[in-house]
Order: structure tokens, then sequence, then C-alpha cells
């Protein structure tokens, strides 16, 4: 399935020797929340998309089983529909993160180098207990209610994602364990985490690191999952750092 692409708008002068990059969301989001790296990395001369993955944002939720598969089927077909000269570079978070790492696994002729926000080395268990009630219970009461339209960006785009997305999320990714296994990839691997991340917890993140040799690891104290959203400006500079190397 094609997914629907973001990309910033306005004037733009390509430099050739800066990569493309694709840019994709995780869990409950979409592409727009890469919108300060949308243009952070155009102003530099970067081609930029941010994919929104199916049931988030703009792409359609065609209600079917939605395993790892799928989505990995989902952006290479999207990616196929763009005029990309590879290899590109991944930014990914969480979801995202997954998706990009798996990619340069299988595709290594198409990846310069991943960045890897928030990557999940292995799910907690008790983290798919409590999301699962959270969908069953406190999750249709908030969407019901009228103050949802003046929360932050953030939790109200979660509450905007359709039950069946999150819930194939949860069925089908419980079992992604990237710290029991060794990642094969050739490319530069750069690692990012928030210290205090309940859903990609930081001493898994360093264990990945500590067994990947081609990986950097940046750790954002006091702050958690989604650490780009209040730190972009430092994030940005994170990307700038590796991206020119």
């Amino acid at each position: 399935m094609k997914l629907h692409v973001r990309t910033f708008e306005s004037d733009f002068i390509h430099t050739e020797s800066h990569p493309d990059v694709v840019l994709i969301h995780g869990t409950g989001s979409n592409g727009e929340m890469w919108n300060k790296q949308l243009e952070f990395l155009h102003k530099r001369g970067h081609r930029a998309y941010a994919l929104d993955l199916r049931g988030h944002g703009l792409s359609e939720e065609p209600l079917d089983t939605t395993d790892l598969e799928v989505h990995i089927a989902d952006v290479m077909e999207t990616l196929q529909t763009l005029d990309l000269d590879y290899p590109i570079v991944f930014i990914g978070h969480s979801l995202g993160s997954i998706l990009s790492v798996t990619i340069a696994e299988r595709h290594p002729e198409m990846v310069q180098r991943v960045f890897a926000a928030s990557l999940p080395g292995r799910v907690p268990k008790h983290m798919g207990v409590a999301f699962r009630w959270f969908l069953k219970g406190a999750f249709p009461r908030l969407q019901s209610l009228e103050i949802r339209h003046r929360l932050p960006w953030r939790e109200r785009t979660l509450l905007e994602t359709k039950v069946h997305t999150l819930e194939q999320i949860v069925e089908n990714f419980e079992d992604v364990n990237f710290v029991d296994r060794q990642i094969n990839v050739s490319c530069p691997v750069h690692l990012s985490v928030g210290r205090f991340d309940p859903v990609a917890p930081c001493v898994y993140v360093e264990h990945i690191h500590k067994a990947l040799p081609t990986s950097t690891l940046k750790i954002y104290e006091w702050s958690g999952h989604n650490f780009m959203d209040l730190q972009h400006k430092s994030f940005n500079k994170w990307l700038a750092q590796h991206l020119y190397e």
C-alpha cells in the first residue's frame, strides 16, 4: 500500500553531495512529528520525506492484519514512488526505528546510515499488558471527550489513531528483540534514547550499542520516549553531527 508522504514545501536548492532522507514515525504518531527535522534538512540541501504509516496521519487503514512484513512492504512500495538517489539515510523513532534497522539489514545497498531514536530493543511485557488495558478502557473514553482537541499534539494525535491500528502493533510487535540477537548491518547506526524511556529502556539500547561495532549512542538525560519534541535543537544537532562524517 502506498503511504502518504510529507515534505517541507519552500524554495529548495538540492546539494548533490547530501543524501536523501526518509523519516519514519512511531506508534500513534505520524509524519508531522518530523516537521522541524524536515525544515532543518531541507535548508541544508537534503531532499527529505516523512511517511505516515498505515492507519496513521493521512494514510489509509485497510483493517488488515498488520505485522512487520506488512509495514516493510508499505514502506518499500512508497519508496518506489519517490525520486530517490540511493543509498539514502533513514531516521526512525520507536516503531520507525524498528522498520529502518530492518530495511538496513535486508537491503544494505539502499541505506547509507540509520538514525534510530528510541529503538525498542525488547518491549517490556508489562508495557504490552498496560497498553491493552488502555485501549480497552481509558482510550475510547478519552476519544469521546471534547477536551481531547485541546491536548498537546502528541497526545491528541494518539487519540485520533484508530484502535485497530494500535491493536495490531501491540499484537504483532511484542516479540521484537534486538537484545538477544546480532543486528546484521553494514552501515553506521546512530542510536539515541531517553534515560527514562519506558518503551525503549535505556539499558537495552546500551546493550545494542555495545554489541554493534558500527553504532554510536547518545543518551538524553532526564528524558523519556519522545525527547525530540522538547529538545529538537539538540536532536537536529545530533543528526548534523553524524550526517556529514
